[in-house]
């Protein structure tokens, strides 16, 4: 029996630094080699190459083969096993997010990249939450990396970067928090325009400047025309400018301009100019009917021919109305409605007086109208003249329209008789005419009968002419 030396190398490559790509060689522990020292040729042999009591380190990851060979023998060629991927797990540790821009200053619209970075960590899969909640746009778990395009306010809140990986049943977790507050660019800003009367008897209109949305600080001016009027920086998305004006006098236009962060918008203009209140006061109503066409509400307005800012008291037999009662209720900002439920309590003188709103100390009032059930629903004499006129005028029409029908009526009979007499002559005169034709048809065929048997006599005549003319 021969025997045959064989020996077992053990060759193992890791992959270092994954994320560059480098490759070194590592040279492992000396492997240790056991199987039996006898084999009968031509039999199966087991040989077992092992590295035991070898911690497992970063430098083992990667791929791990298996090299045979003869000692010292090259009639022997040497062979390589499968490859066996081994991946060495380190528990993930220390995660912390970075960003891109500086979350301290982001605005409306900008991309924000967010960067969940570790210490220490092999195979970890990353997960983002946002207040809580998974982030529903789509990312890379494989790369820590999310990016949120557009940003707006709703985007604002608490990112979460969860990093994990598990070697058999342990799951080893890292987090992060970081805070996102994303700016809001200042909208385009709205104007209001109130007057205050002051203790010295001028007056004063108060502008506000109001935007409905932007991250203070915001600042606001007042412009007229281009001249800037007055400005304010306000922690707030409003504010208020004074302004002294002259009721009745031409106060020009303003526009107010808003901006935070270089943005800046300018809002439409509105008229300074304040007219003080004059003319006519108007009361009209409205009436509400039931179902039996009575009336049961009314909606009194009153309105003035002049005024920028009309403020409107209400009077029952000089009685101030204010707020709601029983029967009525005063509507609109500016009190300028009134609505009403008729009855007996409601029945009465009702008038209403015009002022300005910002100064009570004159007023002009409407001409009263009377108010009760009993005339509401009466029906006025001018309707039932109109009503009766109508009645009237109808009456004659059709009177008028059955005597020209009696009159066209004689004059159509008339008519009538002589176009049947002369249908009647015509037919006769057609009659007279096909008789006569037929005459005629019948003498022109009887002298056509004639002239045919005077040829045949003449005819006769010559052939006996002429036989004898022959014979001799």
């Amino acid at each position: 029996m021969e025997l045959v030396p064989v020996s077992l190398i053990l060759i193992g490559i890791s992959v270092l630094f994954p994320r560059t790509g480098a490759l070194d060689k590592q040279r492992l522990d000396e492997p240790l080699l056991s199987g039996p020292s006898v084999a009968l040729e031509g039999s199966a042999v087991d040989f077992f190459c092992e590295i035991p009591g070898k911690s497992a380190s970063l430098q083992h990851d990667g791929r791990l083969v298996c090299s045979a060979s003869g000692y010292n023998n090259t009639d022997i060629e040497s062979s390589l096993s499968h490859g066996l991927d081994l991946k060495v797990i380190v528990p993930v540790k220390e995660v912390r997010i970075t960003s891109h821009p500086s979350i301290d200053n982001l605005w409306e619209g900008q991309t924000l990249t967010l960067q969940c970075t570790k210490s220490k960590g092999t195979y970890v899969s990353y997960d983002w939450l946002h207040d809580g909640k998974p982030v529903e746009a789509p990312y890379d778990r494989t790369d820590g990396t999310l990016i949120i395009q557009r940003l707006s306010v709703r985007k604002t809140g608490h990112y979460m970067c969860v990093a994990s990986n598990h070697f058999n049943d342990t799951t080893f977790n890292a987090s992060d928090v970081t805070s996102v507050r994303v700016k809001e660019y200042v909208s385009k800003p709205e104007l209001s325009l109130d007057v205050v009367k002051l203790e010295d008897a001028a007056f004063e209109a108060i502008i506000t400047c109001r935007s409905e949305k932007g991250t203070p600080l915001i600042t606001f001016s007042l412009l007229n025309n281009t001249e800037d009027i007055a400005g304010e920086t306000s922690d707030r998305t409003s504010a208020l400018f004074h302004v002294p004006i002259k009721l009745n006098h031409d106060m020009g236009r303003v526009r107010c301009n808003a901006s935070n962060d270089g943005n800046w918008v300018l809002s439409e203009p509105i008229n300074l100019t304040v007219e003080s209140v004059g003319g006519a006061v108007t009361l009209t109503a409205i009436t509400h009917m039931g179902r039996d066409f009575q009336v049961v509400g009314l909606l009194l307005r009153c309105t003035v021919e002049r005024g920028t800012f009309p403020h409107y008291r209400w009077f029952l037999n000089s009685s101030r109305l204010e707020g709601r009662g029983a029967f009525y209720a005063v509507a609109w900002s500016d009190n300028s409605v009134l609505s009403l439920s008729v009855g007996r309590d409601s029945a009465g003188f009702y008038h209403c007086e015009a002022s300005n709103s910002f100064d009570n100390s004159t007023s002009i009032r409407s001409p009263k109208m009377l108010i009760n059930k009993e005339v509401l629903n009466r029906v006025p004499p001018l309707v039932v003249l109109v009503v009766l006129s109508c009645f009237a005028l109808l009456n004659v029409t059709v009177m008028a329209c059955c005597i020209y029908g009696v009159v066209l009526r004689r004059r159509y009979s008339r008519q009538y008789l002589l176009t049947e007499q002369r249908r009647k002559m015509k037919r006769e005169d057609e009659e007279e005419d096909y008789l006569m034709l037929e005459a005629y048809e019948e003498d022109a065929i009887a002298d056509r009968m004639s002239d045919s048997a005077q040829d045949e006599d003449e005819s006769v005549d010559e052939t006996l002419l002429y036989e004898d003319t022959v014979e001799k």
